[in-house]
């Protein structure tokens, strides 16, 4: 996990990941409106029903979770911050899972297709899935994860668990978004907002716990 592409990403480390299922796209806004129609989700997002649903903040997202689960009877959740690069890896070792280099139409961001609308991400699998079936892992939207930020991996877990203390001001967001340059999705890239803030490029996929 990590890299030695920015300072955020640093040191390289090895986890060990314990079996998780996670969803082949992010959230979408037909997805999210089936939460607000439960009464169990309270922001209303913008944009079509297949687009992920955006302008959601790391709370708006427990929200989901919270709601899915209970639903369900099943143990949904956000991803870690490690589980999330596990996947968008689709285990590979280059810096995009196609490979070092950004190729035009295998991302949703800036300058990275003719498919690009600035104004909105999308439809949620308009590109090719990493050799894990998940699409959007990597440009589309951010997305949001189950840690708090840290600015830097020391200390980090190394058994892919939850990066956590106390009640954290921001979490972290991976991915890149659609309005975000090419090297801003790569597999390792990492930023974070502030927890309950929204912004029109956040977004959120699911886990599965066994």
């Amino acid at each position: 996990m990590g890299s030695n592409d920015d300072p955020t990403e640093k040191p390289v480390h090895e986890v060990t990941i314990e079996a998780f299922a996670i969803s082949k796209f992010p959230v979408t806004v037909r997805e999210w409106n089936e939460c607000v129609a439960a009464q169990a989700c309270t922001a209303v997002p913008m944009g079509k029903d297949e687009e992920p649903a955006t302008d959601l903040s790391w709370k708006d997202a427990q929200q989901f979770v919270t709601w899915l689960a209970q639903t369900t009877h099943r143990r949904f959740r956000l991803l870690s911050e490690a589980e999330w690069e596990y996947a968008a890896r689709g285990g590979t070792q280059t810096r995009y899972w196609w490979g070092e280099e950004v190729q035009r139409g295998m991302a949703n961001c800036k300058g990275c297709s003719e498919l690009y609308e600035p104004a909105h991400p999308a439809r949620a699998g308009s590109f090719k899935p990493n050799p894990f079936g998940l699409y959007d892992m990597g440009g589309g939207v951010d997305q949001w994860v189950a840690d708090c930020w840290h600015k830097n991996y020391r200390g980090a877990p190394v058994d892919g668990s939850v990066w956590v203390e106390g009640n954290c001001p921001t979490h972290v967001i991976r991915s890149g978004s659609w309005k975000n340059e090419p090297s801003d999705i790569r597999v390792t890239s990492r930023d974070h907002y502030d927890t309950g803030v929204r912004y029109p490029t956040l977004g959120f996929r699911i886990a599965l716990s066994p």
